[in-house]
């Protein structure tokens, strides 16, 4: 179902788009190319008369939301209309569960007038309690080494940053292995070789700025970096 679009609106915000049905999927549709995603950020969070549950912690990037939820078995693709129709994943194994006067609240900002942004609900055919959250880790630009304990968590999106020197894993058998950037793209690209099918038909394996890393069995990473840049992972926590 057809939640919001902002063709013709000249807006920069959606407002808050309040939905009393469960969904277990958000296709975002946009003009722009993915990569062309670098203002717009978006926050989902379901309103619970026994405490609210923050999907992606506040707001967070647009692009990174779709990273986190296209990786693996999906990727971004486009149609005739649209530059990208994502499929962003929000429960596993169903829809997100809602109660009597639960209700899911989304909303966008920073988007681009001139630009057709699109958002539709997937419905599903059960409910589910296995609804993914997003949480940001970062290094400060003095950092030159830090551990990130990331045991509940499935899915991680790092800086695709020169300034990284090493990474290392630490898995839940207590084995650490040492990555450099390359190894761990290649790795990326090998559990899912399709990030993108482009409006064109062409085919791009990863984006430029981020990489996506797969956790399964990672207990904590420690990534090391020079000083002088500001380094983010992004982590999707396990439902």
């Amino acid at each position: 179902m057809e939640i919001f679009n902002s063709q013709g609106k000249n807006i920069t915000k959606s407002g808050v788009l309040l939905q009393t049905k469960s969904f277990g999927s958000l296709i975002v549709s946009s003009s722009l190319d993915l990569e062309a995603l670098t203002t717009e950020q978006i926050k989902i969070e379901v309103e619970r008369k026994t405490g609210n549950l923050e999907i992606t912690k506040g707001f967070m990037s647009l692009f990174d939301f779709i990273a986190l939820t296209t990786f693996n078995d999906d990727a971004v693709t486009a149609d005739a209309a649209y530059k990208i129709t994502a499929v962003c994943e929000v429960a596993e194994d169903g829809a997100v569960y809602l109660d009597e006067k639960d209700v899911i609240k989304i909303e966008l900002q920073g988007l681009k007038t001139a630009e057709t942004y699109v958002l539709n609900t997937v419905e599903e055919p059960q409910v589910s309690e296995k609804v993914l959250s997003f949480e940001n880790k970062s290094m400060s630009s003095d950092d030159k080494d830090k551990n990130f304990e990331i045991e509940h968590c499935d899915l991680c999106l790092l800086d695709n940053s020169s300034s990284i020197t090493e990474v290392a894993y630490t898995f839940l058998n207590e084995n650490v292995v040492k990555y450099t950037l390359h190894e761990l793209r290649c790795l990326s690209r090998q559990v899912d070789p399709v990030a993108y099918v482009r409006q064109d038909g062409s085919v791009k394996s990863a984006f430029a700025s981020k990489i996506q890393l797969p956790l399964f069995g990672v207990k904590s990473i420690n990534i090391r970096k020079e000083q002088g840049s500001i380094v983010n992972l992004l982590c999707r926590i396990e439902a």
